[in-house]
């Protein structure tokens, strides 16, 4: 295989020797690592998150860019190559409050302190101290060390973002009709510096204020509103001059509050960058459009982006600028026309092991764009087929990896081993949750969820593309489909079971009825055996279960002894386990445990059960603990997946874009 020949993408012997990462800490037996610079898919969040954006992008003085993503993951770039200069987790300084907490404080990237001492990134934290908010911010030096500011308590009004090379600007006051009074400082540090002169707004809510470079002028994002959480709330771009003339300019886009952190930057003293959330009467945004500006002209010179962008940071010369897109993939793009010009780094959105601890991989490369390709450990790096569209969510192999599978908007694409695509198959509007797996070299099951309805399950055939009506359902196995049945007694309570039907539809062996909406089971790879998993209520444990397995042939229906796993806390009504893979030798199970409430969870690693002896066999700790990932409520951190080899002699673990291979024990 070639060495990958994007320039963004580091040979892996370079990213395992020179970025740390997850992947180079996990402890225990792993025989091999791979790392993909670029941020894990999601880490930017979006704006539909509880808590808006996490991370940041910045320059420094010398033209290289910082990114920063809600997993604190921190990076440095060469901004005219893409490639990578560093790599660094951030760990909030030692002294703030809720510093070592499992949903401690977000970290924002808030530009690059240039000059004096204290020279770095600049890096605001907001959290909360005994249930009440707090602000402060840390400078990272050269030396590693994190020089903190003084914590300040309460909310955060409309300000400039700090530039110690220029001016702040803050809303002093708002009058009874509404129009806003700004004052600008000669420093950033309000507490120490004299107001140099104050400016009046029109009438309406100042959502972001930014002085130009020369102190000649002030810009600011404005929301006039009817109504509080007015849908047909009108944003403006005003320019105000130190003798107080304002030119204001309609921003595209309707029903904008702060929370939807609309931004407005200088390039240089003539022109501005807008990045503003894109609204429609019903929804809300997820993103920005990014929009340059000049000084004269009622519209913008151009504008891009439907919402899938975020920020627009200009570089110190005013030629290129910076944002991110769908959450993922930050960008260097043109000022002067908007022209994508290269990512910084991928995201990876999908993998499946392959044979000889390989992985295929789905990467998001930028600008809508992606790709497949097979990594080893080490990193080395082969494309599978052209450049294609962005936004791949599951990928899975036939077991002769002959075929592949991918799952991305609505639909399953089947692919040759060349990447050169076979067909594409539809799945019904509504479906979420889509997983993706080969039950054999020639039949292809999507599982997904549908409304309220519970798991559905459809079947292709690969060769001719065609849907197995027969199999509606139902998952095929050998000459056999095996059925999951739910039904909803008067009483309120749900049961299912499992069965066995014939290509006919005439039952073959059929289950007892049982108590929970779902029957929850796992063929293996070669479809002689089936590992299903019951709930096994904790005694005396209200709303707790532990998870029974059994192995089940799927030609009779005849199980074996079960095998009972323990939820590590009975006090967390949501906490689990769920059925991640069944190895190859119909023995090995793989599981993952974890808890969520709709808003946050956690990942609290993997758990692997012997059908044979059965017994739960010991991991290592880099494979339970540390694994643990809390997730959600504002904290975009990746949730860690793993599968077997095709043999089933090793796992296939991928913590966002760091991916290793372990041997099973």
């Amino acid at each position: 295989m070639k060495p990958l020949p994007r320039s963004w993408l580091l040979a892996a012997t370079l990213a395992c020797a020179l970025l740390s990462g997850p992947a180079s800490a996990l402890q225990g037996v792993a025989v091999g690592t791979a790392l993909i610079p670029g941020h894990a898919a999601g880490t930017f969040s979006q704006l539909g998150d509880p808590a808006g954006f996490a991370g940041g992008l910045a320059w420094g003085p010398d033209g290289t860019a910082y990114t920063l993503d809600g997993a604190r993951v921190l990076y440095r770039w060469n901004a005219q190559t893409g490639r990578p200069l560093s790599r660094r987790v951030l760990t909030p300084p030692a002294s703030l409050p809720d510093a070592k907490a499992n949903f401690g404080p977000r970290l924002r990237l808030d530009g690059f302190r240039p000059q004096g001492a204290v020279r770095g990134p600049y890096i605001r934290v907001p959290g909360y101290r005994r249930g009440q908010p707090y602000t402060t911010a840390f400078t990272l030096t050269a030396d590693g060390r994190s020089v903190i500011g003084s914590l300040g308590y309460g909310g955060a009004q409309a300000g400039g973002r700090d530039r110690t090379w220029t001016r702040l600007a803050q809303v002093e006051s708002v009058s009874t009709d509404g129009r806003a009074r700004l004052v600008l400082y000669d420093s950033s540090d309000v507490q120490k510096s004299r107001p140099t002169f104050r400016l009046t707004l029109p009438a309406g809510r100042v959502l972001d204020v930014e002085p130009s470079p020369d102190g000649a002028r002030v810009a600011a994002l404005r929301s006039v509103e009817r109504r509080d959480y007015d849908p047909n709330a009108v944003l403006y771009l005003d320019v105000i001059t130190r003798e107080g003339r304002v030119t204001s300019r309609r921003v595209t886009g309707v029903g904008i509050g702060r929370t939807d952190e609309p931004q407005v930057r200088w390039v240089n003293a003539e022109q501005l960058l807008t990045a503003t959330p894109v609204h429609t009467p019903a929804s809300s945004a997820q993103g920005h459009r990014v929009s340059l500006w000049g000084l004269t002209g009622q519209r913008a010179r151009w504008e891009l982006g439907a919402g899938d962008l975020r920020d627009a940071v200009p570089s110190p010369d005013g030629k290129i600028f910076l944002t991110v897109r769908a959450g993922s993939v930050p960008e260097v793009r043109r000022v002067s026309d908007g022209v994508f010009l290269r990512s910084l780094g991928a995201a990876v959105t999908a993998s499946a092991p392959l044979s000889r601890n390989r992985a295929l991989l789905a990467l998001d490369t930028g600008n809508g764009q992606g790709e497949l390709g097979i990594v080893a450990p080490g990193g080395r790096w082969q494309r599978v087929g052209g450049q294609g569209l962005a936004g791949v969510a599951a990928l899975a192999v036939s077991p002769d990896e002959q075929r592949i599978a991918t799952v991305r908007l609505g639909q399953v694409a089947v692919l040759d081993r060349s990447g050169r695509t076979l067909h594409t198959l539809t799945l019904p509007e509504n479906a979420y949750r889509v997983e993706v797996q080969f039950a054999d070299a020639r039949t292809l099951v999507a599982r997904f969820e549908e409304g309220s309805e519970g798991w559905r399950l459809m079947s292709w055939d690969t060769g001719t593309g065609h849907l197995r009506r027969d199999a509606l359902d139902a998952w095929p196995v050998g000459r056999l489909l095996l059925r999951a049945e739910t039904r909803r007694l008067p009483s309120g309570a749900s049961q299912s079971r499992l069965g066995a039907t014939d290509p006919t539809g005439q039952p073959v062996w059929q289950d007892a009825w049982r108590a929970g909406m779902r029957v929850t089971f796992l063929p293996s790879p070669d479809g002689r055996a089936v590992v299903r998993a019951l709930p096994r209520p904790v005694r005396g444990v209200v709303y707790r279960s532990d998870l029974s397995l059994q192995r089940l042939d799927p030609r009779t229906g005849q199980t074996g002894p079960a095998l009972t796993l323990r939820v590590g806390d009975l006090h967390d009504i949501y906490r689990g386990l769920r059925l991640l893979d069944y190895a190859a030798d119909r023995r090995f199970v793989l599981l993952g445990e974890g808890t969520g409430d709709g808003c946050g969870g956690a990942f609290y690693g993997l758990r692997l059960a012997d059908l044979e002896t059965r017994r739960e066999v010991k991991l290592p700790a880099g494979l339970t603990s540390g694994l643990t990932r809390f997730f959600g409520c504002g904290q975009p951190v990746p949730v860690p997946t793993a599968a077997f080899t095709s043999d089933g002699k090793e796992l296939l673990v991928r913590d966002g874009n760091a991916l290793s291979w372990w041997r099973r024990p």
